[in-house]
């Protein structure tokens, strides 16, 4: 059982999460992640926020359906998928401090690349390249359930936004999927799993609606800035946690 001031922590942190996904239409774990396992144990937090993710990438994909490439999208899905399974047993190893120091470099590099993409031109599709982005990034959602790797690649390959926007979340939702079977046969889905979840639920709601009712009103490019800032000062927290306090 949570105490009352976690359960608030986590409402408020999950709350902020979504709101960023509700801004942006991507990237609550990168927010929430690293600010839940400050107080968390890793292993709790990828199959807690897998049962909030599912269903809404499962509704935004079925919207977004006509966009799908399905040739170049599925061997992309696979690939993720298989880094799924090893990222998953890493997560059941017991080394809490060398998984919090690699997230923390995982969210600040993801920060960087946000903050530099507009200075990069796209390149051209190149296939093996994409299927090993695409393993790293099941590597990664099976860690730390954030799986935003691929996103950078396929963003600057999608021939426009919708392509990008309903084959991206295709590829989340069969992820989540896939790591739901894989959480329950690894005995990942515990009452404290559970628990997280029903606390987040109010909150990745409640999020979610004032994210979209603001993101009307301001600018994309400030909407890119408020990610990139948030990015990079949770990895440099949880880092910095990790390396000077052993946490």
């Amino acid at each position: 059982m949570f105490s009352w001031h976690t359960a608030i922590w986590i409402f408020l942190i999950q709350a902020l999460g979504y709101g960023v996904k509700g801004l942006v239409g991507f990237g609550n774990p990168l927010v929430a992640t690293p600010l839940l396992s400050l107080f968390l144990d890793s292993a709790l937090i990828p199959p807690g926020t897998l049962l909030l993710d599912a269903p809404v990438n499962a509704y935004i994909a079925w919207k977004n359906r006509a966009s799908f490439r399905w040739r170049r999208l599925l061997p992309t899905i696979g690939a993720v998928l298989c880094g799924v399974i090893p990222g998953t047993l890493l997560l059941k190893i017991p080394f809490q401090r060398g998984l919090k120091i690699l997230l923390g470099l995982l969210v600040l590099g993801l920060g960087v690349e946000l903050a530099t993409r507009g200075r990069r031109s796209a390149g051209r599709d190149i296939p093996w390249v994409r299927y090993g982005v695409a393993f790293v990034s099941g590597v990664c959602a099976g860690i730390f359930g954030i799986n935003m790797l691929i996103v950078a690649y396929l963003k600057r390959q999608a021939a426009s936004y919708d392509e990008f926007k309903g084959g991206l979340c295709f590829l989340f939702l069969a992820e989540n999927l896939f790591r739901l079977v894989v959480y329950l046969a690894a005995g990942l889905m515990t009452p404290a799993v559970l628990l997280l979840a029903a606390v987040s639920v109010p909150a990745a709601v409640a999020g979610v609606a004032v994210g979209g009712a603001l993101s009307s009103r301001l600018p994309e490019r400030g909407l890119n800035a408020c990610a990139v800032v948030m990015f990079l000062l949770s990895g440099a927290s949880i880092l910095i946690k990790a390396l000077f306090f052993g946490a």
